[in-house]
């Protein structure tokens, strides 16, 4: 038997299911992804991204403050903490570089 459980380096959030629409450094937000994952835990950072038509665009970098895994609806949730947001061309580079090959958003 094997485990279920992923874990991320990346916080990959759609705007308005965990992926706030006014963004800000500083701000804590919540989000509910499907299946079980682990995220890094403060104090160490995650990538934050906003996945936009299953492309990859991101946006900074977030610390995990909390996050619950429940294992009867098959779901992750918790909240983070934006810690820095990329300027544009800085995104543009992460997208073209980070991003798996051709999900790099636009």
């Amino acid at each position: 038997m094997g485990s279920l459980i992923e874990i991320n380096d990346t916080l990959k959030l759609k705007r308005g299911a965990g992926f706030p629409p006014d963004i800000r450094e500083g701000g804590e937000y919540g989000f509910t992804l499907p299946g079980r994952r682990l995220f890094h835990l403060n104090p160490v950072r995650v990538f934050l991204v906003e996945e936009i038509d299953g492309k990859w665009n991101f946006a900074g970098q977030a610390l995990v403050l909390e996050q619950t895994i429940d294992a009867v609806k098959d779901e992750t949730r918790g909240r983070y903490k934006v810690i820095r947001l990329y300027p544009a061309d800085y995104v543009a580079q992460m997208n073209r570089h980070e991003a798996p090959p051709g999900k790099g958003f636009p």
